[in-house]
């Protein structure tokens, strides 16, 4: 340790890493033993919400492999004649300033970020807050494993005690959280022709009243938008590609916290919303001049959509021209392969698409490729027509 450079040379006869890192395990342990005879224990202590934690930051069991130590630790390999060898060198006084340095940043990170938290507590931006004790927590953990560190190979004393309030501004936010109502402005009485909603209000109030730049997420199986409420506490929702070939019919509205937030608060329950669809009927004539079973598998296929063959001729429906072209793909052991388009036109109408098919005829083959079938874009096309 003379001049606060600790040195260590190792020699292996296996290898080149080896022998690095026992000279780097043998600089290390230099430092405990220097360390244990002058300070065979070291105390912290921790001032959260005006409560005193005291604990112990020397640990007599050495454990030579300390990260950030090693990290500190400059390797030199040494050319012998015959197996490997290496010296390690650390400068103390570089590195006890470095992590010194490295305390006294993250304390003024945390004291910043309590203080902009307890600002958006004020302020009711209950999400900045929530955000700025997370990330506080990330750094009070980080200063604590390098204060372990620091430990390890220089005396701790009163300059190293990290105070801080945030368990006490973490139970303002959950107290303020727990208060949160979310409601629709009116009652929604939705019936849908289409996967597309009109637009509806949500309000966020607490205790005091409207909650401004609140964050809302719409689920519906995925997230279908998220939202901030106004200053006025209403955020409107206007949603697409909701759920309208089947169901849950329901929208749910959920805060956007971090979850453990959310259990805290007891803000899990989520606002639903409910909705009804009506599906248009749409009357064709289909002129299908295939065999019998593929032309009903087309029309079983379009029933699903709401698209129904009309039995009378003199119909207004519009009529509708079908087309099934296939390409042979190949054959293993009874089973056939096929590519298939097709395409039904009439007049405004033209859908058109490829589907595979496997089957043991060209026929069980075409069923397949139209039970495979998308017929949303022809119900599209047909809702000027329907009912």
């Amino acid at each position: 340790m003379a001049g606060k450079i600790v040195t260590y040379t190792a020699t292996s006869t296996v290898s080149q890493e080896e022998a690095n890192n026992t000279a780097m395990a043998g600089v290390a342990k230099q430092i405990k033993s220097q360390v244990s005879a002058t300070q065979t224990l070291t105390k912290y202590e921790d001032i959260n919400d005006g409560k005193s934690v005291l604990g112990e930051t020397y640990r007599s069991k050495s454990n030579v492999k300390s990260n950030v130590v090693l990290k500190g630790v400059k390797v030199t390999p040494i050319k012998v004649d015959k197996g490997f060898k290496a010296t390690a060198t650390l400068d103390m006084d570089e590195f006890t300033a470095s992590l010194q340095f490295r305390l006294k940043t993250l304390k003024q990170d945390i004291a910043k970020l309590e203080k902009s938290a307890r600002k958006a507590i004020d302020t009711r931006v209950y999400i900045n807050a929530a955000n700025d004790l997370e990330k506080a927590e990330d750094k009070v953990n980080e200063y604590n494993f390098y204060l372990l560190q620091l430990a390890d190979i220089y005396p701790l004393d009163d300059s190293h005690r990290l105070q801080h309030g945030l368990p006490e501004i973490e139970n303002m936010l959950i107290e303020r959280l727990s208060n949160i109502t979310i409601t629709t402005t009116t009652e929604p009485n939705f019936e849908l022709t289409k996967a597309e909603m009109p637009s509806w209000n949500v309000i966020v109030k607490d205790s005091i009243g409207p909650v401004p730049s609140f964050p809302l997420v719409a689920r519906q199986s995925k997230t279908l938008s998220e939202r901030r409420t106004q200053k006025n506490g209403i955020a409107t929702f206007k949603l697409r590609n909701v759920n309208f070939d089947k169901g849950p019919y329901v929208i749910t509205v959920e805060p956007n916290f971090p979850l453990e937030v959310l259990k805290k608060a007891g803000l899990r329950n989520a606002l639903e919303v409910p909705y009804r669809v009506k599906l248009s009927r749409c009357e064709v004539k289909l002129n299908c001049d295939m065999i019998a079973n593929v032309c009903n598998a087309l029309e079983n296929a379009l029933s699903k959509k709401s698209i129904f063959v009309s039995p009378d001729e003199e119909s207004t429906a519009p009529e509708l021209s079908v087309e099934i072209e296939n390409t042979f793909r190949g054959k293993l052991g009874f089973i056939s392969s096929f590519d298939f388009t097709i395409s039904i036109k009439g007049d405004k109408i033209n859908f058109f698409t490829t589907a595979k098919g496997v089957g043991k005829s060209e026929v069980d083959a075409t069923i397949s490729a139209i039970k495979k079938t998308d017929f949303s874009p022809l119900q599209k096309q047909l809702l000027p027509f329907c009912k």
